[in-house]
């Protein structure tokens, strides 16, 4: 998660497309296959759709932060953006993450939708206590269902054709296989 979350930062801090290809080449070069995968769908445009509702997520942040429901709405309308607003009002956790992507995304977030709102609510502040400021950044977006950075997929199959050789015509003809990629060959 931790260099899924630096390569957000990056991608997030430039609008130049060749420091936007470069970061993505440093991930993909030394990311794991499965973070690769992973990175991959949610660079591409896909997201899975709203894992925990945007009220519970206010809800739980404001108690964490201790702020009360004014303070958030001042804050949400400074920002415009439900995680963002999250990530900054919740206090530091001194917390960082060595955990894969695909563990946050596949053991993590994605089975919070099969919990009671109890074991959710533990489940989240648990993840916010674990996560440094970046970090927590992305997998509140992740959560919300709101995952956009300024790259398109074209981009993402061009980093993909530098690190493996392939040429990028071949890497855009991915299909989705049962919520991961896989590549075709022609």
């Amino acid at each position: 998660m931790k260099a899924f979350a630096d390569l957000y930062t990056a991608l997030d801090e430039t609008n130049k497309t060749n420091e936007k290809i470069d970061a993505l080449v440093r991930y993909f070069a030394n990311a794991p296959a499965s973070d690769a995968a992973w990175a991959v769908y949610f660079l591409s445009g896909n997201k899975p759709r709203q894992i925990v509702p945007n009220r519970k997520l206010v809800d739980w942040s404001m108690e964490a932060a201790g702020v009360p429901e004014w303070l958030f709405s001042e804050s949400y309308d400074a920002t415009g953006d439900m995680a963002e607003t999250i990530t900054l009002l919740l206090p530091e956790s001194g917390a960082s993450s060595d955990v894969s992507l695909r563990a946050w995304v596949e053991e993590r977030l994605l089975p919070l939708r099969e919990l009671d709102e109890a074991t959710m609510r533990e489940a989240v502040l648990r993840a916010w206590n674990e996560l440094d400021t970046p970090q927590r950044f992305v997998y509140n977006k992740l959560i919300t269902g709101a995952f956009r950075v300024g790259v398109s997929a074209q981009l993402v199959m061009r980093a993909l054709a530098q690190v493996s050789g392939v040429e990028a015509g071949v890497i855009a003809n991915l299909q989705s296989c049962d919520s991961r990629w896989c590549f075709v060959t022609v």
